[in-house]
C-alpha cells in the first residue's frame, strides 16, 4: 500500500486541528516534521494549534523554525509577531517591522503593532491608527479598536464619535452595530448600549434581546420587561437574561424557572449557573448547599515562596503596571489591568511565580469533593485542568471590582502582592465571594468575606460572584487566573 504523501499527512492534521483535536492534529504534525522536517508550512501549523494551546513559548520556537527555513514567509512573520505581542518580548517592535515588510498595509498587522506601541508607552500611536481607521471606514474590527483604545487611554467622551458617523451613513451595518453595543456596555455605558441596539432594530430580534439586556443593567425595568414579551419564546438567550430580568423584578418563583430553562439548553454555560446560585440561595433551595456551599469549594492557600523571591515578583507587577490601563469589559475600577496572558511572559519571576501556584492549585483540586456528574465544577474535577487566562490588577485608593463572574473558567482566584496599611480600616480592600451585583437589588449577603494578606491565594468556583471593597489609602496588587479544562483532555 502506498504510503501517504507529506500534503495528505499535512491535510489530515489540518483537518484535526480543525475539528479541535488538538492531540491528534499534534501527534500528526510532530510525526510529519519528523520526516519532513524542512515543511515550512507544517511549521507554522504547529505553531498556532500550540498557540491554541496557550503554550506561547512553543508556539514561539515552531515559529522561529519557520523562519530559519525561510526567513520572509509571511505566514511565519505575522504569527512569530503576534506571539512577540502576547509575551512582551523586548523585540515585539522589529518583528511587526519585518511583517509588515512582507505584507505591506495588512490591517491586522497594524492593529497589533499599534498595541504594542501603547504597550511601550507610546500614545502618538492611536493617532497615527485614527488615520488608518479612516482610510478604511468598511474595517469594522479597527473602527471598534480605536474606540476601546481611545476609552482605555482618555476615558475620552468622544471615543466612538466615529463609530456613529459611520452607522449614520449606513444604519444596515449590523455587525458593526453589535459591536459598538458590545463596546459601549464594556464602558459600563449600559442605557447608550440599549439606545444603540434599538437604533439597529433593522438588525431584528437579537438587537431587541440586547436592547432589554442592556435596559435592564441600566435600572429600565418596565422597558425590559416588554421587549422580553416581545420575543419569540424559544428565542436563543431570552431564557437566561428573561430570568435576571425576573430577579430584578423580585418574582423570583419565575427567575427559577427561567434559569431551569436556560441551564437545560446550556448545562456547562457558567453564566447560568452564577444566576441559579443566586437564585437557589435567596430561595433557600437545598441545592444552594449543593453548588456553593459544599466544604473545600473555596479555599485559602499560603504560596510557597521565599520573601526575596516574592519581593521580586512584586517588583516586576509594579514595573509592569507603569503602562497599565483601566480596560473596557473588566471589573476593575479606579486601577490598571495588564494586557494578555500574564504567564506567557518569558520573565523568569512569572514561571517561578506561576510553578508556587500550581502546587497550590493541585492540593486544591485534591480536596474537592467527590466527582459530581450534574455539579458545573466537580463534574469536571478528575479531568486535566489548565490555568487559562492570567493578568495583574493594581488599586488605587477608592479603588475596586465591582461583583462579576469568569464565565470563561471553572477556577477563580485572587493571590495578593500588596494590600492596603495596616491604618486602613478592618473590612477594606477584602474579597467578597457571593454577594450579588447592586443592579439586581437582592438584598443577600457574601457567602465568605476574605482579608487580602500578601502572599495568600484564594481559589474558588468562576460561577461565584465576586468583588471587593473600596479601601480609603495605599494600594492594592494582586494577580489572578482561570482554570479550565486543559484543551487536550
Amino acid at each position: 500500500m502506498e504510503s501517504p504523501s507529506p500534503q495528505d499527512e499535512l491535510d489530515r492534521a489540518i483537518s484535526q486541528y480543525r475539528l479541535q483535536r488538538y492531540g491528534d492534529a499534534r501527534s500528526s504534525l510532530q510525526a510529519l516534521l519528523s520526516r519532513d522536517p524542512g515543511n515550512v508550512t507544517a511549521w507554522n501549523v504547529l505553531a498556532y494549534l500550540e498557540g491554541d494551546l496557550g503554550e506561547a513559548a512553543a508556539a514561539a520556537a515552531a515559529f522561529d523554525r519557520a523562519l530559519a527555513l525561510r526567513p520572509d514567509d509571511p505566514t511565519a512573520l505575522k504569527g512569530r509577531a503576534r506571539i512577540a505581542l502576547e509575551r512582551a518580548e523586548s523585540d515585539v517592535l522589529r518583528r511587526y517591522a519585518a511583517a509588515l515588510g512582507a505584507s505591506p498595509g495588512d490591517p491586522h498587522l497594524i492593529l497589533e503593532r499599534t498595541e504594542a506601541r501603547i504597550a511601550a508607552g507610546d500614545r502618538e500611536a492611536i493617532e497615527e491608527f485614527a488615520e488608518v481607521a479612516r482610510r478604511l471606514p468598511s474595517w469594522d474590527e479597527g473602527q471598534i479598536a480605536l474606540g476601546r483604545m481611545l476609552w482605555e487611554t482618555r476615558q475620552d467622551e468622544g471615543f466612538a464619535d466615529h463609530v456613529r458617523r459611520l452607522l449614520r451613513r449606513d444604519p444596515e451595518r449590523f455587525d458593526l452595530w453589535r459591536q459598538y453595543v458590545e463596546l459601549l456596555a464594556g464602558c459600563g455605558l449600559y442605557e447608550s448600549a440599549a439606545e444603540a441596539a434599538r437604533a439597529a432594530a433593522g438588525g431584528g430580534d437579537s438587537f431587541r434581546l440586547l436592547e432589554a439586556v442592556h435596559a435592564g443593567r441600566a435600572g429600565d425595568v418596565e422597558r425590559a420587561g416588554a421587549l422580553f414579551a416581545s420575543l419569540p419564546p424559544q428565542f436563543p438567550g431570552r431564557a437566561l437574561h428573561e430570568s435576571v430580568h425576573h430577579i430584578r423584578r423580585q418574582e423570583l418563583d419565575l427567575a427559577l424557572a427561567g434559569i431551569e430553562t436556560a441551564l437545560a439548553e446550556n448545562p456547562s454555560d457558567i453564566g447560568g449557573w452564577a444566576v441559579a446560585e443566586l437564585i437557589y440561595r435567596k430561595l433557600g433551595d437545598p441545592r444552594s448547599a449543593w453548588l456553593s456551599g459544599q466544604d473545600g469549594l473555596v479555599a485559602t492557600f499560603e504560596l510557597e515562596l521565599a520573601p526575596e523571591r516574592f519581593a521580586a515578583i512584586k517588583s516586576l507587577l509594579h514595573l509592569l503596571h507603569r503602562t497599565g490601563v483601566q480596560m473596557v469589559d473588566q471589573s476593575v475600577r479606579s486601577g490598571t489591568q495588564t494586557r494578555w496572558r500574564l504567564f506567557d511572559r518569558p520573565e523568569p519571576e512569572l514561571a517561578e511565580l506561576r510553578r508556587a501556584i500550581e502546587a497550590a492549585l493541585g492540593d486544591y483540586v485534591a480536596a474537592l469533593p467527590p466527582a459530581d456528574a450534574r455539579h458545573p465544577l466537580l463534574r469536571h474535577r478528575d479531568s486535566p485542568l489548565a490555568i487559562t487566562g492570567s493578568w495583574s490588577v493594581r488599586l488605587a485608593a477608592e479603588g475596586y471590582h465591582v461583583s462579576h463572574i469568569h464565565p470563561k473558567g471553572l477556577i477563580s482566584s485572587a493571590c495578593w502582592f500588596e494590600v492596603p496599611g495596616p491604618a486602613v480600616p478592618a473590612g477594606e480592600g477584602a474579597l467578597e465571594l457571593g454577594r450579588p451585583p447592586p443592579d439586581l437589588k437582592l438584598d443577600m449577603e457574601p457567602l465568605h468575606v476574605i482579608a487580602p494578606r500578601p502572599g495568600r491565594l484564594v481559589l474558588f468556583p468562576s460561577y461565584l460572584h465576586h468583588g471587593t471593597t473600596p479601601f480609603t489609602a495605599g494600594d492594592r496588587l494582586s494577580v489572578a487566573f482561570d482554570v479550565n479544562r486543559h484543551p487536550l483532555a
